[in-house]
């Protein structure tokens, strides 16, 4: 098979797992689970969705997310040092739910590359971690 075509074949593979679940991340030493509400349902281009931090563990140890400065950022097209994210928000505990949460609105539909990036709140000892994922964004 031709380089170009079995490369593309493995990213509608990878796209299709996905959209089956496409809120895990696993950068190997990192791991975790990012949900957006309803339901874990995929969040709709232009409408307020709540994201959720499920559980994190770096190189196999559980994270508590309330332990966590985290911020997604959102990309649609290239990641790099000096892109600007097209969405983002400072994840922050919601007393009712006891969940790490923040409200996130899409700019358009389509794929977007997920990074969520964490560090220690004040006085918790954990590692600074990064994990990433692409998720679908679905139109109006």
């Amino acid at each position: 098979m031709k380089p170009r075509i079995s490369r593309l074949l493995a990213l509608v593979a990878w796209l299709g797992l996905s959209l089956a679940h496409p809120f895990e991340g696993n950068g190997g030493y990192v791991q975790g689970e990012v949900d957006f509400e309803p339901n874990d349902a995929t969040p709709i281009a232009g409408r307020p969705t709540v994201a959720w931090i499920e559980f994190i563990r770096v190189g196999g140890l559980p994270i508590d997310p309330r332990d966590c400065f985290c911020t997604l950022l959102f990309y649609q097209g290239r990641v790099s040092a000096t892109a600007q994210p097209d969405a983002q928000v400072r994840m922050q505990l919601n007393p009712r739910t006891g969940r790490m949460e923040g409200v996130v609105k899409f700019p358009k539909p389509g794929p977007y590359f997920l990074v969520l990036l964490g560090r220690p709140m004040p006085g918790k000892q954990i590692p600074p971690f990064i994990m990433q994922t692409i998720i679908q964004v679905l139109p109006r």
